[in-house]
């Protein structure tokens, strides 16, 4: 089996640890042989592999999938304790505008920066992680739709301000969309894919605000997908006519 033991100078450390027993001629034990194998090693190469399997390399925040965990983990409790639980999708405006003029260093360091800023809004008990890009999202357990409101404003005001990048002061602005269960989903799969519809729509208007999950989006959503399917079905079988007038 695996134990813990300590160094000479005192610090612990994790060893594989096997026990043999050595019989005499009338089968009593006569001693034990102890094999010891420093494990250390391994051991932070499995730590190393489930950090890398949870987190995000870059901000240290909870990935993709860690974040649908937790949300099903908040489900759960929240279906037995009858809390509500809303769910922030956050997305910066303009962002690949400071990869494409400063380099993808720069816009890693104002990265780094939000992930610093969305954990200094929340509670011990939020979840702030990153999907990936410039994507967010934030948990936000025993939360109404008023308490998510004044979250995303404190995101807003807190995201704004100047990020100082290799003496250049970054601006970027926040848009957010916002799910509350029960109202708008039962599951993580649900809630997440509402908060999106509504962070499309905060986008729409303009980016540098928040919008609340309603079902006309996901109608708007469903039909814009079909019109784009049948345009393109359309250009394939040479179904457009051009006209000039």
């Amino acid at each position: 089996g695996e134990i813990t033991t300590k160094r000479k100078l005192g610090s612990d450390y994790p060893i594989r640890l096997s026990v043999t027993s050595v019989k005499d001629n009338d089968g009593e034990n006569q001693h034990y042989v102890l094999v010891a194998t420093d494990i250390t090693e391994h051991r932070q190469a499995i730590e190393r592999i489930n950090y890398l399997a949870h987190f995000d390399v870059l901000t240290d925040l909870p990935n993709r999938v860690a974040m649908q965990g937790r949300v099903a983990q908040l489900l759960t409790l929240a279906k037995e304790k009858s809390h509500p639980v809303a769910v922030l999708f956050v997305d910066l405006d303009r962002f690949k505008a400071i990869n494409d003029s400063l380099g993808h260093h720069a816009g890693d360091a104002v990265l780094k920066g939000v992930a610093a800023r969305l954990k200094s809004c929340m509670r011990a008990a939020d979840v702030v992680s990153r999907l990936g890009g410039d994507e967010f999202v934030v948990l936000l357990p025993t939360t109404d739709e008023h308490g998510a409101k004044h979250v995303a404003q404190k995101i807003r005001d807190e995201l704004s301000a100047p990020y100082l990048v290799d003496n250049h002061h970054l601006t970027v602005t926040p848009s957010i969309g916002i799910s509350v269960y029960p109202e708008d989903g039962d599951d993580a799969d649900t809630l997440i894919r509402n908060a999106d519809s509504a962070l499309y729509h905060a986008k729409r208007a303009g980016g540098d605000t928040f919008e609340f999950f309603d079902p006309e989006m996901n109608a708007m959503a469903a039909e814009r997908l079909m019109l784009k399917s049948k345009l393109r079905r359309a250009y394939e079988r040479n179904e457009l006519l051009l006209q000039y007038q």
